[in-house]
């Protein structure tokens, strides 16, 4: 906001780099329940000692819609995970363009909104016709972050183009 506007509204609170960590921990409760629920299920015959071998170690020892749950749980952790790093870059490269609060801000709610979808989707789907309805939120969810990258990487040639102008 200028100094010399006298307006009394308040500039626009930017989120995006706060949406960083949230979006980092979403991807832990289907984590967290994967690991508690498979060692409810094993009655604790599942390790923290290696985690990561708990779902084939369990795979003949609790019942097979508790195992696949668990399946479910691990692929939506996983794929939160593997997703962060390309929402991480685009609310960093929307932030270092310069792009306004209110794009950062709504690709940031976008993406937290198609991910909590997706999860839930992820972890309940039983049936194959459901499952393109998550095929959808994982699509909606890689759109946020791809307008952004876009948007930040016109703008920066933009800008680039502009300084390559003056410098004639």
């Amino acid at each position: 906001m200028s100094p010399h506007n006298t307006s009394s509204t308040r500039p626009q609170t930017n989120y995006s780099l706060l949406s960083i960590p949230l979006t980092y921990a979403l991807a832990f409760p289907p984590y967290l329940y994967q690991f508690g629920r498979g060692m409810t299920a094993s009655s604790y015959a599942a390790t923290n000692v290696l985690p990561r071998t708990n779902l084939e170690f369990l795979r003949d020892k609790i019942p097979e819609g508790t195992w696949q749950s668990l399946v479910r749980a691990r692929g939506a952790h996983l794929n939160a995970l593997e997703g962060f790093p390309l929402f991480a870059g685009a609310m960093l490269a929307g932030n270092y363009a310069k792009l306004s609060t209110s794009d950062l801000n709504f690709a940031a709610a976008e993406y937290i909104g198609a991910r909590i979808v997706y999860t839930a989707l992820y972890m309940t789907t039983q049936s194959e016709a459901v499952s393109y309805l998550r095929t959808g939120a994982y699509t909606w969810s890689l759109a946020a972050p791809l307008w952004i990258l876009w948007k930040a990487g016109v703008k920066i040639r933009d800008q680039d183009a502009k300084g390559d102008e003056k410098a004639l």
